[in-house]
């Protein structure tokens, strides 16, 4: 990435200006006219949505293993997508049930350009640390959490909303492989260094799978590429990963989903 990918013009350094950024969904949304933030969203949207997973998997049942299917990928770092939540459908989410919509933090640092250095990319951390205790590094703003909701019902209220993410996770994995040979297909293995990212466990590129693993293998590497999931919108990614463990038939019952309040947050 160099200056011309943010900057029209690399002698003023005039930034290209979007009033508003439509999305893979074909949802449009906006930090407000011609706000910086929305520079940043052109790119960090992901490449897919509900909606185009949906259209690949067609009428197909729920189960039924098809050989015609290809992974369906949303790219990498979708923290747009990830912030603005069920307005834009990037994450895969389930009909009937209800997300959460743009994550909204305090005031002045509600959007890209106010938590991030605009050159640098990194967090700002030392703004971090005026309101959230203990936070000197990066690393710590994986330690924050707000309340003491067990979402991963592992009995840890004390870990950061990151580490209910990473739990649910990786029994995300898990639940996946289970299914994956309970109905008849291969056993799916991951490798987030390797494209297409899912093969057997002969190594070859994964194909036999059903409508219901490729939804759950999209929401998986969905995570594993937003890894500032959990401070872009943690409780939407908890309510993705809560249905699709649920959608594999898991036991999420001492897991706690979050709960979208009457104005929708």
């Amino acid at each position: 990435m160099n200056c011309a990918t943010c900057h029209s013009n690399v002698e003023t350094f005039e930034l290209y200006v979007f009033d508003e950024v439509t999305f893979p969904s074909g949802a449009t949304v906006s930090f407000g006219e011609g706000e910086p933030a929305n520079t940043c969203i052109n790119c960090h949207q992901g490449r897919s949505s509900t909606g185009s997973v949906d259209r690949a998997l067609g009428d197909l049942g729920d189960d039924e293993i098809a050989d015609n299917l290809r992974f369906q990928n949303i790219h990498y770092f979708a923290a747009g997508a990830t912030l603005f939540g069920t307005e834009v459908k990037g994450a895969y989410e389930f009909a009937g049930n209800e997300y959460l919509g743009r994550n909204e933090h305090v005031g002045a640092f509600d959007d890209c350009t106010e938590c991030h250095d605009t050159h640098a990319l990194e967090v700002e951390v030392a703004e971090c640390a005026d309101c959230h205790e203990n936070v000197e590094t990066a690393a710590d703003l994986r330690l924050i959490r707000e309340g003491e909701v067990d979402y991963d019902g592992d009995g840890d209220v004390t870990e950061g909303i990151a580490g209910e993410i990473d739990t649910m996770t990786e029994m995300l994995y898990t639940a996946m492989q289970e299914y994956s040979t309970s109905v008849g297909a291969d056993l799916i293995v991951y490798d987030s260094h390797s494209y297409p990212y899912f093969f057997n466990d002969a190594g070859e590129s994964y194909s036999t799978w059903t409508p219901t693993l490729l939804r759950a293998a999209y929401n998986y590497q969905y995570v594993q590429k937003d890894p500032g999931a959990f401070a872009h919108n943690g409780q939407y990614m908890i309510q993705v990963l809560y249905d699709t463990l649920a959608a594999l038939n898991a036991d999420v019952s001492g897991m706690t989903r979050p709960q979208i309040s009457a104005d929708g947050g």
